[in-house]
C-alpha cells in the first residue's frame, strides 16, 4: 500500500476516533502536517496518533515527522467566552489583563484605524479567551445547556453583512466588543444580558 493510501487511512482512522474533521497533508522532506477545527488538544491528538502507528496498519507513517497543529472556529471563541462569563471570571480577567498592561505601558495595537473600542480591557478579552481556547478539548461544545443561547446571541452580535451580496461573516473582534459592551452596561446587582445585536450601519 502506498504511503498517500496509508496517510488517508490513517487521517480518517484519527478522525473517526476523536469525532472530529481535518487533514492529513504531505508537507516536504519527511514532514506531514495533520490539522483539524475544534477536537480534542494537542497532546490529546498526538496520543492517539502514537497509538495507532504503534499498531501495523500505518507502517509506511512511522518514520515521518507528523505535525499536529489545532484552529479554532467563530463557534469555540463565542463558547468559551459565554462559559467564562457564566463562571464569574471573564470580568476578572479581563480587569486584571488591563492593569497589567497599563502598569507594564504596553501601547495599544490598533486592528482597525483609531477604533476608540479597541481599549486595554478589549485586548485583555482577547487574550484571555485565546488562553482558554488553547486548553479545552472540544472548545466549540457548550459548557452547559444555559450557555447555548448566548452562545448564539454571540455569534449574531459578531456578524456582518458584507456590501449588496448578502456575504456573512463572523469575527471574533466584533464578537469580543459586543461582549466588553454588554459586560460594561450598567445593570445593578445582576450581570447585564447578553443580548446585543449590530445596528444596521454598522455592516457593511
Amino acid at each position: 500500500m502506498s504511503r498517500s493510501r496509508q496517510a488517508a487511512l490513517l487521517a480518517r482512522h484519527l478522525f473517526e476516533v476523536t469525532g472530529t474533521t481535518g487533514e492529513l497533508v504531505y508537507d516536504t522532506g519527511v514532514r506531514w502536517n495533520l490539522h483539524w477545527t475544534d477536537g480534542p488538544l494537542r497532546e490529546e491528538m498526538r496520543a492517539h496518533l502514537d497509538a495507532a502507528l504503534a499498531g501495523y496498519r500505518y507502517a509506511e507513517m512511522r518514520d515521518r515527522t507528523i505535525h499536529c497543529s489545532r484552529s479554532y472556529s467563530e463557534r469555540a471563541w463565542a463558547a468559551r467566552a459565554i462559559a467564562s462569563r457564566r463562571q464569574g471570571t471573564l470580568a476578572p480577567a479581563i480587569a486584571d489583563g488591563a492593569a497589567h498592561h497599563r502598569a507594564l505601558r504596553v501601547q495599544l495595537p490598533r486592528l482597525s484605524h483609531q477604533d476608540p473600542s479597541e481599549t486595554h480591557e478589549y485586548f485583555a478579552l482577547l487574550r484571555h479567551i485565546e488562553e482558554l481556547w488553547q486548553v479545552t478539548p472540544y472548545p466549540e461544545r457548550a459548557s452547559a445547556p444555559e450557555d447555548e443561547p448566548l452562545i448564539e446571541q454571540l455569534l449574531a452580535a459578531g456578524t456582518r453583512t458584507r456590501g449588496d451580496s448578502g456575504f456573512r461573516t463572523v469575527s471574533e473582534y466584533d464578537m469580543a466588543k459586543a461582549l466588553l459592551a454588554a459586560e460594561q452596561a450598567p445593570a445593578g446587582d445582576q450581570p447585564p444580558k447578553l443580548a446585543v445585536v449590530r445596528a444596521p450601519q454598522e455592516d457593511r
